[in-house]
């Protein structure tokens, strides 16, 4: 026999199994039956090399990524490529790129799939020249959008990825106090023709005329000469 208690509380919990999926399902990305496809895929991969098992090249993945990433998927995927394990970190399944360094950068390229097992969301993360993207899938009528979760190891290269470029942005470029071209530079020169010219000494203004250091009526101490024409 069910008491009156008893039945108001059955009543609650049967109203809150009703209205349960009402609030998870605006929270799920695509359909319930592809994220058990993806479960069912992905689970029992955990620790496996990506590549070895042709993870890339599933139909269910592979559909997935070319709609989200469009004319990034194969710089993406050059990247993704060089990723050796599918990790596991929370509800997060991922595998992130593992690009040896050829060359130094203050941001390394780096590239990372990630499935959300709670919302079926796929999400990539594509830092490419110090530049950091996230792509992520939504659902076409949600009035506001699902932000992806990142594992950790792809969240610190991402954030680190944005303070580079955004300290980029902040910064002046050291050209803008550099002459913009050589007739910045020759303006000075064409202004300094256009001052009067200084006035020269006369001397150096006839150099023709010779100038006699001896007056005109100095003797020789040796002849006497000039002395004796005078007379």
């Amino acid at each position: 026999m069910i008491t009156r208690r008893q039945g108001i509380k059955l009543f609650g919990v049967g109203l809150a199994v009703v209205s349960l999926p009402a609030c998870i399902t605006p929270m799920l990305i695509g359909s319930a039956l592809q994220s058990r496809l993806m479960w069912a895929l992905l689970k029992p991969l955990i620790g496996f090399d990506p590549n070895e098992v042709n993870l890339f090249e599933v139909p269910i993945v592979k559909d997935r990524m070319t709609a989200l990433l469009g004319e990034h998927y194969e710089p993406t995927m050059k990247l993704l490529r060089t990723a050796q394990e599918i990790q596991k970190e929370g509800p997060l399944i991922y595998v992130a790129s593992r690009l040896v360094p050829t060359e130094f950068r203050e941001i390394q390229d780096k590239a990372g799939l990630v499935w959300n097992s709670d919302t079926n969301q796929l999400a990539v993360v594509l830092i490419h020249n110090g530049v950091g993207q996230i792509f992520s899938e939504q659902n076409p009528g949600a009035s506001t959008p699902l932000v992806p979760q990142l594992p950790k190891e792809l969240q610190v290269a991402y954030d680190a990825a944005r303070i580079l470029q955004n300290r980029r942005e902040s910064t002046p470029s050291s050209d803008d106090s550099a002459p913009n071209s050589l007739s910045d530079i020759s303006e000075p020169l064409e202004n300094d023709k256009a001052l009067p010219e200084k006035a020269t000494p006369q001397a150096a203004e006839s150099p023709s005329q010779p100038v006699s250091s001896v007056p005109a009526n100095t003797v020789s101490p040796d002849t006497g000469a000039g002395d004796t024409q005078a007379k």
